[in-house]
């Protein structure tokens, strides 16, 4: 395996050992439906909020936070997939929140976690349909050929 995906995988299990420890249930690890993916998806212990949290595993932090590098594009494949992994599990009654884990570190030296709350809301997904409309360029206008 390469060593980009074994500190991928490292990084989601270090990752999912923080959110137990905060007392959190891991429902699924890198859960995928097609070609987007849910690194983790998790529940509190009252039942009420569904935790999607990106994991961005770096060996180091020279080129910035490694949850810098959740794009807008990114940001609109979570909401997407998260939207159908409650309709397909049926827990669209629950809140849910999106959050990052940065893990920063390799499996031979210590890691350093960084947890951050809430990083993408509707809006993220609006930015990203306004920014996908101003690219595309269409081919004709609609009455010409």
């Amino acid at each position: 395996m390469a060593f980009h995906n074994e500190l991928g995988k490292w990084g989601e299990c270090k990752a999912a050992e923080f959110l137990r420890n905060k007392g959190l249930y891991i429902r699924h690890i890198d859960w995928r439906d097609g070609h987007r993916d849910l690194d983790i998806v998790a529940i509190d212990e009252e039942m009420t909020t569904l935790y999607i949290v990106e994991v961005k595993p770096r060996s180091t932090d020279m080129w910035g936070e490694p949850d810098e590098a959740i794009t807008l594009e990114k940001k609109n494949n979570i909401l997407k997939a998260a939207s159908r992994y409650r309709s397909l599990y049926r827990m669209e009654h629950l809140n849910v929140r999106f959050d990052s884990i940065s893990v920063v570190g390799t499996p031979d030296t210590e890691c350093r976690i960084t947890y951050k709350e809430n990083v993408m809301s509707s809006l993220d997904s609006y930015l990203y349909s306004e920014q996908r409309r101003k690219r595309t360029r269409y081919k004709h206008r609609p009455g010409t050929w």
